[in-house]
């Protein structure tokens, strides 16, 4: 996608309120579905960038996230968060390990099991790409009220919570 879309154009005035509001939800999936189409597309030039395929870079940027957050990462932990088989799962660490992205290494809560942890070059490769993508998107919350980013946030969150639960089992 080469243009920009204003959002605001999908906004229109409508003199029945009931349309208006499902007009409205209308407008806010078809913003939705445009944001993550953007975001897919971003994924895909970074991970061409990087070298890595979109599956790839999601399970790195997982294993990463994991780890800044204190959580150990284990093979079936990416399964779980990618929804693919055991097999895939080994195939892409794998690519992952022979990139220089991650490594194994022997899980000390569980030896029976190894913890995949990302190396200092994934962070690095990955940190500039992901700055300067904060930036921008930092400047253009700026941009909201603080009642705008609460209710943006919220139903964020709320969309966040509704995928996640889409076929899983718990």
């Amino acid at each position: 996608m080469t243009g920009t879309f204003d959002f605001s154009d999908l906004v229109r005035a409508d003199s029945n309120p009931a349309a208006a509001d499902a007009h409205d939800e209308a407008n806010v999936l078809e913003a939705l579905h445009m944001y993550r189409a953007a975001e897919a597309a971003m994924r895909r030039r970074t991970g061409t960038a990087m070298g890595l395929g979109e599956n790839d870079l999601l399970a790195l940027r997982f294993i990463l996230d994991q780890r800044a957050a204190g959580h150990p990462v284990a093979s079936k932990d990416v399964t779980r968060y990618l929804g693919i088989s055991s097999a895939s799962t080994t195939v892409l660490l794998r690519r992952l390990e022979s990139g220089g992205f991650v490594e194994r290494r022997e899980n000390l809560a569980d030896r029976r099991s190894s913890e995949i942890v990302p190396t200092p070059a994934a962070e690095g490769d990955t940190g500039p790409m992901l700055a300067v993508a904060q930036n921008s998107m930092a400047t253009a919350i700026q941009t909201l009220t603080v009642d705008e980013a609460r209710t943006v946030a919220r139903f964020l969150t709320l969309m966040r919570q509704t995928v996640d639960s889409i076929g899983s089992s718990s």
